[in-house]
């Protein structure tokens, strides 16, 4: 899976430029996000975004010193890339979003470090990830170790900063605008833009509502509140504003993570002509929104397995509803989700998983469950009874597929899968790992699949119904885990 998981998102206007491998970094590469173990098959989305991002190649060309280049295009074939060192007179603090749902973007998170540490274009890349679990208030967003990096104006009197912030806008602080008063801060002292990792015209599902207007920028990486707005549509003059209003409202330009996009941004804050851009209009005086509860719904009217299954089969895609079925077969984490989505359905995309994170079929662990490895801890879970109303809808050959691959893949790292293969074909009571505190989530799940797979044999019934009584038998009077929505 990549982000760029059709032709059509890497079209691009203009070539890729070549970066010189002289000015690489050298220095090993550490991902900001656990990556799955080196003998999963992968797909890594660094191509694609070497691509997207490509179009900041153009700051290659100025130094801080430099007037801007007001007549230039963008689409000029940049120069100077292998002629000599890039002017690196620019700090990049890249801030990423972690909310449950973001999950499925983590490998797109760590390409993009990974690339843009290699462009000789910055002085420094600083990654800041941005707290995004059901925060209480706006001081839950960020450690306070990160402050001196986020609102610091730049790091040296000679270099710009730029903050880019990777998001699916759909975590609790955009719904609840806990993020309005650092990005005006931000956006005062210098320039900001927020990578939307989903297509524009999901944007509407999100928590981050744009506007279409044309920017123009008075200076090269000028802070966003000294960029000139006019209507999307009107040429006419630019509205002007003051240097020193400090308190009017600041236009954050939301991107998608495509060359197009990044191109438009680049020109404007490199030349003076007028771009157009979606984006995000953020007042100072906007307050948080309180944390408001889901309704619970009363008795019959609360929406039961079947019905959000339907509802879900409506809106998403066909990969993306194949591969809800199958995940139903596993104990659930980041690594798990791609690797099944990579082996079973390799054309379900990123966007087909963020989908299912966001489905409202998912539930969010805060205290993860089973084994502390992490390639086998257990990170979200089904609602109740959505998990076998899935396993229901599928084949049992696709069911023994994925039992298949979690018992040669995932049982290293969870030893109450190992032999789950052969116990789901031929069942026996005498076969069950035994029952402790760390194996109970996983004989949870075995119990499902026997039962989805009860028609195959009479074995089948029986084992599930003795392991469904071990299970109620064995399990312990205690608060429940606390869970939350997965997005």
């Amino acid at each position: 899976m990549t982000l760029f998981d059709s032709q059509p998102w890497l079209i691009t206007a203009a070539p890729v430029p070549a970066v010189d491998q002289q000015w690489r970094t050298t220095l090993p590469f550490e991902p900001v996000f656990l990556e799955p173990p080196p003998s999963w098959p992968t797909v890594s989305p660094l191509a694609a975004v070497e691509a997207a991002t490509s179009a900041l190649s153009p700051f290659s060309q100025l130094t801080g010193n430099t007037p801007p280049r007001l007549a230039a295009s963008i689409y000029d074939p940049p120069e100077g890339l292998a002629e000599g060192p890039a002017a690196r007179n620019w700090d990049l603090v890249l801030v990423i979003d972690t909310s449950p749902s973001m999950t499925a973007w983590y490998p797109v998170a760590n390409a993009i470090v990974a690339y843009t540490r290699d462009l000789p274009l910055f002085h420094s890349v600083q990654v800041v990830k941005m707290n995004n679990r059901r925060p209480a208030g706006p001081s839950d967003l960020f450690n306070p170790t990160d402050h001196p990096i986020l609102n610091a104006t730049s790091f040296a009197a000679d270099r710009s900063k730029i903050t880019l912030l990777l998001t699916d806008g759909v975590g609790a602080s955009w719904h609840r605008r806990l993020l309005w008063g650092d990005l005006h801060r931000w956006a005062t002292s210098h320039a900001v833009a927020i990578l939307h990792v989903l297509p524009h015209h999901h944007w509407s599902l999100s928590g981050i509502s744009t506007q279409p207007l044309q920017l123009s920028a008075p200076r090269q990486c000028c802070p966003n509140k000294d960029l000139e707005t006019t209507p999307a549509g009107d040429w006419s003059a630019t509205a002007e504003r003051s240097d020193t209003d400090v308190s009017a409202d600041v236009m954050i330009p939301v991107l998608e993570i495509r060359k197009r996009w990044l191109d438009q941004w680049t020109q404007l804050l490199l030349t003076n002509r007028l771009v157009h851009q979606q984006v995000l209009q953020v007042s100072p005086a906007a307050s948080p929104l309180p944390m408001v509860p889901s309704p619970a719904a009363a008795g019959d009217d609360a929406p039961g397995p079947d019905r959000l299954i339907a509802d879900f089969h409506s809106a998403a895609s066909e990969h993306a509803f194949a591969l809800a079925v199958l995940l139903a077969t596993a104990p659930l984490n980041q690594f798990v989700m791609q690797l099944i989505a990579a082996e079973l359905v390799p054309a379900a995309t990123t966007r087909d998983l963020s989908a299912i994170l966001t489905s409202g079929l998912l539930i969010s662990l805060d205290t993860p469950v089973g084994v502390a490895a992490p390639y086998g801890r257990i990170d979200f879970d089904f609602l109740p009874g959505v998990r076998q109303s899935l396993l229901a809808l599928g084949e049992s050959s696709q069911t023994h597929r994925a039992t298949d691959l979690l018992d040669a893949r995932l049982s290293p790292f969870a030893p109450a899968l190992q032999g789950l293969a052969g116990r789901t074909r031929t069942p026996s009571i005498n076969q069950l790992p035994a029952h402790t505190t760390q194996s109970a989530p996983y004989l949870e799940i075995e119990h499902c699949l026997l039962t989805a797979l009860s028609g195959e044999s009479a074995a089948h019934r029986v084992v599930a119904k003795t392991l469904r009584e071990h299970l109620d038998a064995a399990a312990a009077p205690g608060s429940p885990i606390t869970v939350h929505a997965a997005g």
